[in-house]
């Protein structure tokens, strides 16, 4: 389908690029590559000569594939994780750098950080390298609003247009389902994503990836996205936009995200396909609405259960694993409800006057995970089992900070921190953290559906 994979390939869908970088190698050695040339050993001597940065998967080039809505998505199952060359991430409102650990380990290099929350900082600071914008003249450290694009293209050493990405999310409470949703009206976060217009007109990367909460699609946000595509139009990009679920890309976790990608490749840019779906019936279902099927079957979501396979006696001693301490007799409460079921099981006498009045009618509100489903959205006060569905699914407690983190995909060894006026890390800080993350895995497909399409 060449509409949906424009010049990388030929009409007999074998890799341009490919062809191209293999008759210079031929050209300089005096010697013309044969019309029937096998594709597979043209992957296989670039690979053995190291002249090619091509970024191949199972079979050979890249697959691509379009929806009927007119999304392009890119098979990434089996892409190559390796580092590769023009690399350089610069990191919006990084946080604690959830989005930026999935760039990392799909092979690109963060090369600068703006974050404005000083625990964030210190979170980022202890686990990496990675620079920190954090003085900028009389702003406060870490404010996008005090930055420019060429003083992030100097502390990145890069040059205008040589970034690979441009990354980040605009805070996300303005536009956040559960709140005030004052959105672009908020006088505090609504216009901060015209700082992140800003920046990627002003560094030209190959690529930009803004993501936020899926309730910045509904109707009365709509403007913004409408704003957003319509300021970058002129710049070179292509866009697309779509709410993606991190389930469906190994994140033990139902958490829809909403990811705005613009591309400078001439193409409309590809979403990475699904590598883990709910069950066989949804995926065949999906993959109707393909121009064609994909080659493989994905994994299916990740349980809580597995997630929670990976936390050992010793992450539990670390200096930020915390828990909520809880009162007898919200204990008490939490023994009557099984997974899956929430506090309109408890008797009467047992419900706090505010679960009695029927005004309060939260499908999740203090109820039980179940160990072989994914998680609901984990927020920032997920710690809370008052505010959620977060009773832990087998102990009558709410989820300590190593399982939450689990729950958003951070690795093993990744750990949390507080600024240094703090004396300790804070339930509420860390559950801040954890909770307004992009969950690693899913940066990660992020990060090789672009370094598919960018190589």
């Amino acid at each position: 389908d060449e509409s949906s994979t424009g010049d990388r390939w030929d009409k007999r869908g074998k890799g341009k690029i490919l062809t191209y970088q293999t008759n210079a190698w031929y050209k300089k050695n005096n010697q013309h590559l044969p019309s029937n040339f096998p594709f597979e050993k043209v992957v296989t001597m670039l690979q053995k000569t190291k002249q090619s940065n091509i970024i191949t998967n199972k079979g050979g080039a890249m697959k691509s594939y379009r929806s009927k809505s007119g999304l392009n998505y890119v098979d990434i199952h089996n892409t190559s994780c390796n580092s590769f060359p023009n690399n350089k991430v610069i990191s919006l409102f990084s946080g604690a750098g959830g989005l930026d650990i999935g760039l990392e380990e799909a092979g690109f290099q963060t090369a600068v950080c703006v974050e404005i929350d000083e625990d964030c900082r210190a979170t980022l600071k202890k686990n990496r390298e990675w620079f920190l914008c954090e003085k900028n003249g009389v702003c406060r450290p870490g404010d996008i609003k005090g930055v420019t694009a060429g003083e992030l293209l100097k502390f990145a050493g890069l040059k205008k247009g040589e970034a690979a990405l441009v990354v980040g999310g605009a805070p996300c409470q303005p536009f956040n389902n559960i709140g005030k949703k004052f959105g672009i009206n908020d006088k505090k976060d609504g216009d901060l994503f015209l700082d992140f217009v800003r920046i990627v007109k002003g560094v030209q990367p190959k690529v930009f990836i803004f993501e936020n909460v899926q309730g910045i699609t509904h109707a009365a946000h709509e403007s913004l996205i409408e704003s957003m595509i319509r300021k970058l139009n002129g710049s070179g990009y292509k866009m697309s936009f779509k709410v993606l679920n991190a389930a469906d890309y190994g994140v033990p976790q139902r958490r829809m995200r909403f990811i705005l990608m613009g591309i400078k490749s001439g193409r409309s840019p590809m979403f990475p396909l699904p590598t883990h779906f709910e069950s066989l019936n949804s995926w065949n279902d999906f993959v109707k609405s393909l121009n064609k099927i994909p080659e493989y079957k994905p994994g299916k979501w990740v349980s809580l259960k597995k997630a929670f396979s990976t936390i050992k006696k010793a992450d539990l001693s670390r200096h930020d694993c915390l828990v909520m301490n809880i009162s007898d007799i919200v204990k008490n409460r939490m023994k009557y409800i099984n997974p899956g079921e929430n506090f309109k099981v408890l008797p009467d006498k047992l419900r706090p006057n505010c679960w009695k009045n029927g005004k309060h009618q939260g499908a999740d509100t203090f109820g039980r995970l179940k160990y072989e489903d994914p998680s609901v959205t984990i927020r920032t006060a997920a710690y809370n089992p008052s505010k959620g569905r977060y009773i832990h699914p087998v102990e009558n407690r709410g989820l300590n900070t190593i399982e939450l983190a689990r729950i958003q995909g951070f690795p093993e060894d990744w750990k949390f921190y507080c600024s240094e006026n703090k004396r300790k890390p804070t339930l509420v800080s860390i559950g801040r953290q954890i909770g307004n993350a992009v969950p690693p895995p899913l940066g990660k497909a992020l990060g090789l559906a672009v370094k598919m399409q960018i190589l």
